[in-house]
């Protein structure tokens, strides 16, 4: 995460008081909060290795009780144009982490082969790496009972658009990459290599696809989130937060997706926020895995 995305919050919020936490970023040492302490925004830095590094600090942090705190995780992303387009607003159930695998270069595939990435443990794409072979952050899933209340929340949401962004998406013959922004629930890749092209985001998907038994659809790509949510898990695990009140928002593009983190996510805050008494006892899910 970085500057433009916490400017998406401080200004509209008012978040004025900063927090010096240590442990988080250089570049983002503060957590800034409004005048009653109910919102507060921290800003991680950008990758697989600032974010954890940052949120564990944070969560463990002893000027903070998270017990019954809702996090956000809120940023911009690339976009699979197949599900979403620029402008979009993305809420995930499922986070993977495509880019932990094995690589061999596009030009030295086998002949049947169509991409060079496939998982630890593996012979081929897209196989299911055994259990011996799994480092335990490959896919997180959000809460599936907190995820439809959120959806819910913002259904009516008109996102920002741009002529700019209209004219990138007319460049695409099939939808909804050339339809306006809105707002979807689906799913995020993280991965610190930045590609593009559409064999890339087939093997990507495929991916998603064998993480999650087919349930899952990648359609944002991001550095962080799964770095994030381990970090969320292990916190969980040592009684500092509650993971089932975690929330991933995804938003495609740039200048227009910075505006729509606000747009997007607010409803969702503030519902929270001026509703607390419905959301206090959490949205229950069933976590075994973290057991």
């Amino acid at each position: 995460m970085f500057t433009p995305e916490e400017g998406a919050w401080l200004v509209p919020l008012d978040l004025k008081y900063n927090i010096s936490v240590p442990g988080l970023s250089m570049l983002y040492p503060h957590v800034h909060c409004d005048d009653k302490g109910w919102i507060c925004q921290m800003t991680t830095g950008e990758s697989e290795i600032n974010a954890p590094a940052s949120t564990t600090a944070l969560f463990f942090s002893p000027y903070f009780d998270f017990t019954s705190t809702y996090f956000m995780i809120a940023g911009i992303a690339g976009g699979n144009p197949y599900y979403t387009t620029t402008g979009s607003a993305a809420f995930a159930r499922y986070s993977v982490q495509v880019a932990l695998s094995y690589e061999i270069d596009p030009r030295e595939l086998p002949s049947n082969w169509t991409t060079g990435y496939f998982g630890f443990g593996t012979t081929a794409p897209d196989m299911y790496p055994g259990m011996s072979n799994w480092y335990g952050t490959e896919v997180f899933e959000l809460n599936t009972n907190l995820l439809p209340r959120v959806m819910d929340l913002v259904k009516d949401v008109k996102l920002n658009d741009t002529a700019d962004a209209a004219a990138w998406r007319s460049k695409y013959d099939f939808a909804p990459a050339n339809l306006p922004p809105t707002i979807v629930q689906c799913d995020v890749a993280t991965s610190d290599v930045w590609f593009s092209g559409a064999m890339l985001s087939e093997a990507m998907g495929n991916i998603t696809e064998v993480w999650t038994n087919g349930t899952g659809k990648y359609c944002t790509t991001a550095e962080e989130d799964n770095a994030t949510l381990e970090s969320a898990v292990r916190a969980h695990l040592a009684g500092m937060v509650d993971y089932s009140r975690f929330i991933l928002l995804r938003t495609g593009g740039f200048e227009v997706a910075i505006t729509n983190i606000f747009m997007a996510g607010w409803p969702v805050v503030k519902e929270i926020v001026y509703d607390w008494d419905a959301f206090t006892r959490g949205y229950g899910d069933v976590l075994g895995s973290l057991l």
